[in-house]
């Protein structure tokens, strides 16, 4: 690993942006010597109990920077688990930074989650609860919000940590009746072992069940509104946004790139992508556009196929974009049929049956309603869009995995686990049956950070913001 915990560290804890407000921090074992040389109350600062904030100024030389509050943090209670200090300085960016030079003139700037490694490395968090103050952070909605939230307080840690009690318990009966064959000890209840394993394998199932859940949760879903030209699609990621984000006019071809946008469904995190229209065209730059649009449909969690009804009537609905699992259709410009409301299930339903749509479209193919001008007009279609995200809802104490670095874990440790079962099963050696759960437990123990290497924890930490 690249840091050394050894050294004071030091980095902004806020934007570099005009607020009522900025904060340094400072950690390490001479955090409050260091900071003390340029504050004008050293004794007090250097004297300060944990938790305690002292104020003064900050000088350079006998010159005032700014007037500032140090907040106080003794090991180990602190954020790191070493002594810290936090500076809340005046919200203006040139103080601040003026500050953090006389800092890092006795002070190491900090890497990139720095704090946090800090903080794992003094057992403050184990390594998923790390991986969870990113998340915390990052988290866009409410519900990703809560999901991070639960994993920092340690609902998956613990769940994890009692998996693998249980796994040890059941490899150390195996061990003993090895390592002691000799003194007539009991043999293991297989029976019973096998029971407890086949639970736990119940567990390790339910919790990569949850992972697309916790997928959607930390990444998003992503929606991709697709369609013929002028069918309508910028004005419904406009209605959507509520927000005039894309332009909208009545020549076709105009959106020649996609535009994104995240929003919050129901709490849920949703990338809506609107896309250049679908059609044969010999422009260069549309066609790439084009390209990119279908590129997009095939990464997409699921594909708004928008219609009209002149796309549909002229012929010009690709029905070939239809027929897909992850295709949802709808027919966009209902107020141009004479709908001055959203019409309901029923009374769309007979519509349909009584008009010439179903005509141009495959069997099995349904059309939502959908009209950007029309006060209620998205209705059907965030309705189909939260029915399609399929999420049941989040229980407070819910241990959600959202990293796929633990789905994987779980994956190698369901599989160490089946062959663990199998050599029961098949009544082998004492001997594989105990690896098999060592390396189950292994697998478990990367989640937490118990095994872990240099490499995954860089690659886990350098993703972090400089200051956390």
């Amino acid at each position: 690993m690249r840091f050394a915990l050894n050294d004071t560290i030091t980095a902004p804890a806020t934007p570099a942006e005009t607020s009522a407000l900025e904060v340094l921090r400072v950690s390490g074992p001479e955090s409050l010597a260091k900071v003390s040389r340029i504050f004008s109350e050293p004794d007090r600062l250097i004297k300060a109990k944990g938790y305690q904030a002292v104020h003064g100024y900050i000088l350079e030389g006998k010159d005032v920077i700014d007037e500032v509050v140090c907040l106080v943090f003794r090991n180990p209670h602190s954020y790191t688990g070493e002594d810290m200090v936090e500076i809340s300085s005046h919200g203006n960016p040139d103080l601040a930074a003026r500050i953090l030079q006389l800092l890092l003139k006795d002070c190491r700037l900090a890497e990139p989650g720095e704090f946090t490694f800090r903080a794992f490395m003094n057992h403050k968090l184990d390594l998923a609860q790390a991986e969870a103050v990113d998340d915390l952070i990052q988290a866009r909605t409410s519900k990703s919000e809560q999901a991070a939230l639960n994993q920092l307080r340690g609902r998956l840690s613990n769940q994890i940590s009692a998996l693998i009690a249980d796994l040890t318990e059941c490899r150390i009966s195996f061990e003993l009746s090895i390592d002691f064959a000799d003194q007539d000890l009991p043999e293991p209840d297989l029976a019973a072992v096998g029971e407890k394993l086949r639970n736990i394998r119940q567990e390790l199932l339910a919790m990569l069940a949850s992972g697309r859940q916790g997928r959607i949760l930390r990444d998003g879903f992503s929606v991709c509104l697709s369609g013929a030209p002028n069918v309508g699609k910028s004005s419904v990621f406009n209605r959507f946004l509520e927000d005039n984000r894309a332009l909208v006019t009545d020549i076709p071809g105009t959106t020649r790139d996609y535009l994104q946008e995240w929003l919050s469904l129901d709490g849920y995190p949703v990338r809506l992508l609107d896309t250049a229209g679908l059609r044969d065209t010999i422009d260069q730059v549309e066609k790439l556009g084009i390209d990119r649009t279908r590129s997009l449909m095939q990464e997409a969690d699921l594909i708004v196929m928008l219609t009209d009804p002149e796309s549909l009537d002229s012929g010009c609905c690709d029905s070939a974009n239809l027929v897909s699992e992850k295709t949802l259709c709808v027919l966009n410009k209902v107020d141009t049929l004479g709908f001055d409301k959203l019409p309901q299930p029923d009374e769309w339903k007979s519509y349909l049956s009584a008009s010439r749509f179903t005509s141009h479209l495959p069997q099995n193919i349904s059309l939502l309603p959908c009209s950007a001008r029309l006060e209620d007009g998205l209705m059907a279609l965030r309705q189909a869009l939260v029915s399609r995200l399929a999420l049941p809802e989040i229980e407070t104490s819910a241990a959600l995995v959202t990293n796929t670095r633990h789905l994987a874990a779980l994956e190698r440790a369901l599989t160490a686990l089946d062959k663990a079962l199998d050599g029961i099963n098949a009544a082998a050696g004492y001997e594989f049956i105990a690896f098999d759960l060592i390396e189950a437990v292994s697998a478990l123990s990367e989640i937490t950070g118990a095994v872990t290497t240099d490499d995954m924890l860089e690659r886990i930490f350098s993703s972090f913001c400089i200051g956390k």
